[in-house]
């Protein structure tokens, strides 16, 4: 096989995440132009998988090199070479309980989110209080991703959503695609990913949502062996930027970073730990708007 130079290698990473970001400018674009959800279709999937990425703020497109490669970008499922079990729980806001678990070897990944909330009022339509309700949203991941020349991965995702809420379940499918690039020994990475591409949410009672699209480009540099810097920008009913950092000393990790969009500001720190072939992380995260948060994830590699 014709082996491709790093020069061109280069030219292959930089027009593919210009035609990515090309996408998301036009999709935005056309977005401004329809009428939008306030609340968005299946919000869940905007929740994070890892209380490492979210410990640096988000900032993972370029960073992630375990299961949670099938939450932010498919591409990074080539980098993997064991088998890797990761889990996040969290009680958001003191409102629902979110968990997702994901499984990752060479190329291939899966994973299962799950939101519940119970005990929501019911009114009627003078405000009073007729009852109470439960909803709850599931999504069912599968993932690939593979090198397509040296240091430049391609990735996609599948994903199955389902919403129970009284009298109106829904259900749908959608997809995302990305890009990783690593130069300089991996010292840098690059990345870019489009989420929940197609498809939409068909409810019981006939009404369809589509979903909404994002789309991302990040960046990760390690200037030491034990540093990690990372930052991601994404597109999604206007601009997000995330940035974050992680220190390693020995089995023990410290982060920060933070997170600013349309929907607010927050800081993020966290901390993780590894025993043997286990991790342990955790994520602590203020809002401008909402309550703090508690993250906390379980992971091995075998």
């Amino acid at each position: 096989m014709r082996r491709i130079s790093r020069s061109v290698q280069r030219r292959m990473a930089t027009v593919l995440m210009a035609a990515l970001l090309a996408v998301a400018i036009a999709g935005q674009a056309f977005a401004a132009e329809e009428t939008s959800d306030p609340v968005g279709t299946a919000a869940m999937l905007n929740l994070g998988m890892g209380a490492r990425a979210i410990g640096m703020g988000g900032a993972h497109i370029a960073v992630a090199d375990d299961a949670t490669a099938i939450y932010y970008n498919p591409a990074a499922l080539d980098v993997i070479r064991d088998r890797n079990v990761t889990s996040l729980y969290a009680r958001l806001h003191g409102a629902a309980d979110y968990l997702a678990l994901g499984y990752a070897q060479e190329s291939v990944g899966v994973g299962v989110y799950g939101l519940s909330a119970s005990g929501i009022e019911e009114t009627d339509e003078y405000g009073n209080v007729i009852g109470t309700f439960g909803v709850n949203d599931f999504v069912l991941a599968a993932g690939y991703g593979r090198e397509v020349a040296s240091g430049l991965s391609l990735g996609a995702t599948v994903k199955v959503y389902s919403e129970s809420a009284p009298g109106n379940a829904g259900k749908g499918i959608t997809g995302d695609v990305g890009v990783l690039y690593s130069m300089n020994d991996g010292k840098l990475r690059l990345g870019a990913v489009g989420r929940n591409l197609v498809g939409g949410v068909r409810y019981e009672s006939g009404a369809t949502d589509d979903f909404e699209r994002s789309f991302g480009a990040g960046v990760a540099y390690l200037p030491m062996d034990n540093l990690l810097i990372a930052a991601d920008a994404v597109f999604e009913d206007g601009f997000a930027g995330c940035a974050g950092v992680e220190y390693r000393v020995g089995k023990i990790a410290l982060r920060a970073g933070g997170n600013y969009g349309a929907g607010g500001s927050s800081l993020t720190a966290g901390a993780g730990f590894a025993v043997a072939n286990f991790t342990i992380d955790y994520a602590y995260q203020s809002h401008s708007v909402l309550p703090d948060s508690h993250r906390l994830s379980l992971g091995v590699r075998f």
